[in-house]
């Protein structure tokens, strides 16, 4: 009986050696595989950031060579006419004029000689090297002091924290991104005060714009189409996730806007990487 029974143990345990190995063979195959998968799909995630943020700088070059063009123009041309009519108002000025005509002329004065400071504001605005040059911080208080001159708004900031660089590459993107809410609030809100916070904290640095307007709807502009609003507001979104930050807005009708974007300085990557 017993020489029976060893081939048929011997089958089973052959048999389940066999089945174990597939097994083993099978797990493996699928844990490679899903492992190759993984690293695929992170290759693939890898690559869309680098070509987004290539774009995204490529997008910066361009724009802010062509601002600096209209800039360096409006300087150039705008300035040195306006420039001409000054010092031909001021030599009409020192010949003898009724002093109803002198009073238009000195008002005329008054007016070029203000906007030829306007138009050197608003270049420096344009100039993105203006940011290379003075920082972030220095950037948006010129931006704020220019508006405020208008006498449309009343602006204020508030720092929190030792300034620091967060380098050109992001600093410009989060510079045309703050010009971008800036020029928003200006069109949009009818707000009488705009309010800027700026924590320099050790592991984040965080931008805050606050607005009293009249906001607006944020869940329906971003529910509608592309095609018919919202796409500013996505535009902003993805400028902001491109340079490893997060962005909340906050708005509803008569309640004002408030824009919160936040770096975490260790994750931040570079748009040259």
């Amino acid at each position: 009986m017993q020489t029976k029974i060893d081939p048929i143990i011997t089958v089973i345990i052959l048999g389940t050696l066999i089945f174990l190995g597939l097994s083993a063979f099978v797990v493996s195959f699928l844990f490679f595989f899903n492992k190759k998968q993984a690293q695929y799909r992170q290759e693939k995630a890898d690559l869309k950031a680098r070509y987004d943020r290539e774009i995204l700088k490529s997008q910066l070059e361009v724009q802010n060579s062509t601002l600096q063009e209209v800039g360096q123009e409006l300087h150039d041309n705008i300035g040195q006419l306006l420039s001409v009519a000054k010092i031909n108002l001021s030599i009409l000025e020192s010949l003898p004029q009724e002093v109803e005509s002198l009073d238009y002329i000195k008002q005329t004065t008054d007016v070029i000689s203000q906007s030829i400071k306007d138009l050197r504001s608003l270049t420096k605005s344009l100039d993105g090297d203006f940011v290379q040059d003075f920082g972030l911080l220095e950037s948006i208080t010129h931006e704020l002091l220019r508006i405020e001159k208008t006498k449309r708004f009343k602006t204020s900031t508030h720092l929190d924290g030792d300034v620091y660089s967060l380098g050109y590459d992001r600093e410009i993107v989060l510079f045309r991104i703050f010009q971008e809410i800036l020029n928003n609030a200006i069109k949009h809100s009818r707000a009488n005060i705009i309010h800027i916070d700026l924590l320099f904290a050790p592991e984040k640095f965080t931008l805050a714009f606050n607005d009293d307007g009249e906001g607006f709807d944020y869940e329906e502009i971003m529910s509608q189409e592309l095609s018919k609003s919202g796409a500013g507001l996505r535009n902003i979104f993805r400028r902001v996730e491109l340079i490893g930050g997060q962005c909340i807005y906050k708005s509803a009708k008569n309640q004002g806007t408030q824009v919160s974007i936040e770096l975490a300085i260790e994750t931040v990557p570079s748009l040259s990487s």
